[in-house]
This record gives C-alpha cells, structure tokens and sequence, in this order.
C-alpha cells in the first residue's frame, strides 16, 4: 500500500499557492545557501518583476537594494547556521521602487530526516493601518496622539494608559488590535520612524536625533536602531543619501 502522506515538497508547494492570494504577506523558502526556491506573488510584485522563474534561484542580495539585501543575507545565514528560528521581528523594509515599509518577519529552519538544516521557510507580514472606520479610535484616540506628539520624551505605559481612562491591559489589547503590535512596540515603531525621518532629511547629529527620539544616550538608540532597521543610524543616513543620489 502506497503511503499516502504528502511529501514536504508537496506540502511547501501547497503553502506557495495559498499564499500566492495573499496581498499583504510575502512568503518564502530558501535553500542552506539562502537561494529563494520557492515564493509567493506578492514577492514577485514588489521586486518589480513578472515571474516567480525571475527570482527563484538568486540570492537576496542579487534583487534587494544594498540595505534590505545585505540584512536579509544576515538574517537567514544566522537561522541557517544556528537552526534558530526569528520570531516576529518588527523590521523597516526597503523596495527596489523607493517605497518603505514596516513588518513583522518570522523565519524557521528547515530540516531533513537526520535533522540537519537545509534552509529556511518564513513570512513577513505588512503592518498595515486600518481602514477609516473599521476600528473605533475613539477610545484611543487621546492616547496616540499623545505618543505621536511626544515621541521625544519618556513615554511609561500606566501613566500613557491612565490618560486614556484604560489598565496597561486594556491599551496593550487594543493596540493589538489596531496595528497587530503591543503598547511597547508600538512607541518603538513610532520612535523608530521617526528618527528615518531625521535621518533621511536633515544632518542634526546623531545624538540630536537620538534626543529628539526619546532616548536618552546614543548608545541605547543605536542598539535599538539598528535591531529594527539591520543598520546603525550613521550606515542608514549615507546609504539613504546614496539611493537619493542614484
């Protein structure tokens, strides 16, 4: 009796095709040496290309801006080489047609029957605003604006959710809920995105952007920058100033 069980190429090829109606999720498997074998359209479509055959094969390096190419080549290396999964990590990413966009990634490793790691298979998913009127804003409305307008100072979650009338519980639900991220994230995205900002359109020193951030040392914002973005504060700067150049 022949087994009837699907084979894991079956079943990573079923994953490609599910994932192949999924707008807002990029989708990918990868070999050891960090080759895409198998992708989802929405990949196909933010490289600018037309066909999967286009980008199966190469190497994120050979189809992302220098920025986004070099991190992801680091990333799936250290899952490769340490069979240690990302777990939603909230990361900026850069397209070869300019845009920008914050995500949250997962990748696992791959392994065969003897347990070595042959590659890797993950998601990032856009972190996308909701829609007017989809979610009720008012409860938080006070709260957010209150964290957007202050990103330069200390922002403590009690006294942030008391502003709202809400427990720490109930604001970190309904951040959740509204941009998929918790409370403190959320203040670091904020944070985050800013100091892109700064950086890309003026030249304060750092120490100035990581002041005007909310932190209180460079160090502390450079170790935090660079978990989000893959690179320091100064490396992003010059390399935003290159693709403005070309």
């Amino acid at each position: 009796m022949e087994n009837s069980r699907p084979s894991a190429d079956h079943l990573l090829a079923g994953m490609e095709q599910l994932y192949d109606r999924i707008i807002d999720t990029v989708f990918f498997v990868k070999d050891e040496a960090g080759r895409y074998t198998k992708i989802n359209e929405t990949l196909v479509r933010r490289l600018g290309k037309r066909t999967k055959d286009e980008v199966t094969g190469r190497l994120p390096t050979e189809l992302f801006p220098p920025i986004l190419g070099e991190r992801i080549a680091r990333q799936d290396r250290s899952v490769i080489d340490s069979g240690v999964p990302l777990a939603a990590i909230l990361e900026l990413h850069f397209y070869p047609n300019g845009d920008e966009g914050w995500c949250f990634t997962w990748k696992e490793p791959l392994r065969n029957a003897q347990g070595k790691v042959t590659g890797l298979i993950g998601l990032s998913r856009d972190l996308n605003t909701p829609q007017s009127g989809s979610i009720d804003l008012k409860p938080l409305s006070g709260v957010i604006t209150y964290i957007n307008a202050h990103v330069d100072r200390p922002l403590r979650l009690p006294q942030i959710a008391k502003l709202g009338r809400m427990s720490v519980w109930q604001l970190d639900q309904r951040i959740r809920n509204l941009f998929g991220m918790t409370a403190g994230q959320y203040i670091i995205h904020r944070r985050i995105e800013t100091a892109c900002i700064a950086l890309r359109s003026g030249n304060a020193p750092i120490a100035e952007v990581a002041l005007s951030c909310g932190y209180a040392d460079q160090a502390a914002f450079t170790r935090q920058f660079s978990k989000s973005v893959g690179l320091t504060p100064r490396a992003f700067r010059e390399a935003t100033r290159i693709q403005r150049q070309a």
